[in-house]
């Protein structure tokens, strides 16, 4: 398969210890993952010699010019990280001296290696870069790391590999964030995920929103290129990604930790599925001006998974020439963290059926084991998934999941929230989900995002629980309170959820007024959930964090323990 659009070079290298260099597996990924696709042939090799790092300028102001998107890292393995970053595309040309290094101290005196990078063919994955470590680092170990371009340094950032496969770590911690449109608010939540002492940043989805036009606080307008007020092309989402990524508290909280992204709807159009009698691509009724236009809908979806891969640090397989845009990107895959947690992390927006109204839930689904007329996961994700379920043999499974997977029903007069955009409108998939969970071995703990609410409940398969759900509250997104222009008052608060619970018992929290992130531990014995609000009108580092609820449920028992 051609690579027409990105540039894949390896990377030469000055390691501590020259006998451990491996040249075949120092890879430089400028917009495509070595292993992911069919590389034809490469380009040499070279040693990096006589580097004084030491002299590169880590002025924050010329930092921010010659690196304006800042770092990030992603991909972990046991053995490496994939390494990110934008160069400014006025600053660094094909003659510039790109490299990156990587050290076991933020002084950079314990240094791992420096990697040399090819800049020439950057303009075509709009200057992004993609640094692919894997088999060059230590198992369960943090690294910091930093771009230079001649002597101008990038921020620090900090990675960290997996656990080895046959470790029992004592715990591992998440970061939890989803939904932030930056139109409706600032990022000061991602300020105190920065200061978080966690393993790993775990996104849900919505990282950016499809629609430009004037933002709720000053200095969050955008106006995208085409002049439209929604996505029309690959230039408005490389847009949206650069001006999301330009936001000083999300910039600090990725280059603190390492990100385990997924995506949801937003990061292409809203409410988005595929016609797999048509073969194309929708958005939901009345969500884009082009959605008759098949030629168009497709090319937009395409260049809306080109620009999330792109932007995120991910050693996701893609393949921009496939021929149908399901072949185009695998997003799914599996991340275990020694013996104590297998994170299983799900694609419930590329697969997926139209969505239905409601009254045809449930309605007109196949028997067969491979294929359901209505699914979200797709027949391929949903044999994997359900069979990585059964076979887990660690002490938790995680799902990071986009939409919520308990049953939820919640009637506000005019406002149906019989959410058939959730798994409540896919229920025979969602029961061979359940099926799976029920015989699986492993405690089942579901991380979910979306709704833009902070949840605590039990995911029940006939009334008897068989797994938790824990659901982050959005970043900045719209809400209840907004939705339904609620006051901000407690006693409003507690009524809705108390009017929630009457209809959902198997909910134990729920908070749909206020906005934030959410911290998940696991240990051998029990897991724990902490959701945080944080001001989204406050753009300072003094913006308020605020504990919202904290729950823990013991390993082997579903039994949600309020603290």
């Amino acid at each position: 398969m051609a690579l027409s659009y990105f540039v894949t070079r390896r990377l030469s290298a000055s390691m501590t210890d020259a006998s451990d260099v491996d040249p075949g597996r120092r890879t430089i990924l400028a917009g495509a993952l070595a292993a992911a696709l069919p590389l034809g042939s490469l380009a040499s090799a070279h040693r990096v010699e006589g580097l004084s790092e030491a002299s590169a300028t880590a002025d924050s102001e010329q930092s921010a010019t010659v690196f304006p998107q800042g770092v990030a890292s992603g991909g972990p393995t046991t053995s490496g990280c994939v390494l990110w970053t934008r160069v400014a595309p006025d600053v660094v040309n094909d003659d510039t001296d790109l490299r990156v290094t990587v050290a076991r101290d933020d002084e950079f005196e314990n240094a791992v290696g420096t990697w040399s990078i090819p800049t020439d063919g950057l303009s075509e994955q709009d200057h992004t870069v993609k640094v692919d470590l894997d088999g060059r680092l230590d198992p369960n170990t943090t690294y910091h790391y930093r771009f230079v371009a001649d002597e101008t340094s990038s921020p620090t950032g900090r990675c960290r590999t997996l656990p080895a496969s046959d470790a029992s770590p004592d715990s591992v911690r998440f970061a939890l964030a989803t939904c932030q449109d930056y139109r409706r608010g600032y990022y000061g939540a991602y300020h105190h995920v920065a200061d978080e002492e966690v393993d790993y940043l775990v996104h849900l989805g919505d990282f950016i929103y499809e629609h430009g036009g004037s933002g709720q606080v000053d200095g969050r307008s955008l106006s995208l290129p085409s002049g439209e007020n929604i996505v029309m092309g690959i230039d408005d989402y490389r847009y949206l990604h650069r001006t999301y990524r330009t936001d000083r508290f999300l910039q600090s909280a990725l280059a603190a930790h390492t990100i385990v992204p997924t995506w949801d709807d937003h990061e292409i159009v809203n409410n988005r599925y595929y016609n797999y009698e048509e073969e194309r691509p929708y958005a939901g009724e009345g969500d884009h001006p082009r959605n008759d236009d098949a030629e168009f809908m497709t090319e937009l979806f395409a260049d809306g998974i080109r620009a999330w891969w792109e932007y995120m640090p991910t050693r996701i397989p893609f393949d921009p020439d496939a021929e149908s845009l399901l072949d185009q990107l695998e997003l799914w895959r599996s991340l275990e963290f020694g013996d104590l947690l297998e994170l299983l992390v799900t694609d419930e927006r590329l697969f997926r059926t139209s969505p239905t109204d409601g009254s045809q839930i449930g309605a007109s689904v196949g028997e067969s084991d491979d294929e359901l007329e209505e699914t979200m996961l797709g027949s391929d994700q949903r044999a994997w998934f359900t069979d990585r379920i059964e076979s887990a043999e660690t002490t938790w499974t995680g799902w990071a999941n986009e939409v919520l997977a308990m049953e939820f029903d919640l009637d506000l007069g005019e406002v149906d929230l019989l959410n058939a955009d959730a798994w409540d409108g896919f229920p025979t998939e969602r029961q061979r989900v359940l099926d799976s969970v029920s015989a699986g071995d492993s405690s089942f703990v579901t991380l979910t995002g979306d709704m833009h609410t902070a949840l605590v409940g039990y995911v029940e398969d006939d009334g008897d629980p068989i797994g938790v759900e824990f659901m982050t509250p959005a970043v900045t997104s719209q809400n209840l309170r907004e939705l339904l222009n609620l006051p901000n008052d407690p006693e409003v608060r507690e009524r809705l959820f108390e009017y929630v619970k009457a209809e959902n018992p198997h909910v134990e929290f729920f908070d749909s007024h206020r906005w934030g992130y959410a911290v998940v531990e696991f240990t051998p014995k029990e897991c724990t959930f902490s959701a945080y609000s944080v001001d989204r009108t406050d753009d300072s580092t003094d913006a308020r964090k605020r504990l919202l609820t904290r729950y823990r449920c013991p390993v082997d028992e579903y039994d949600l323990i309020a603290e």
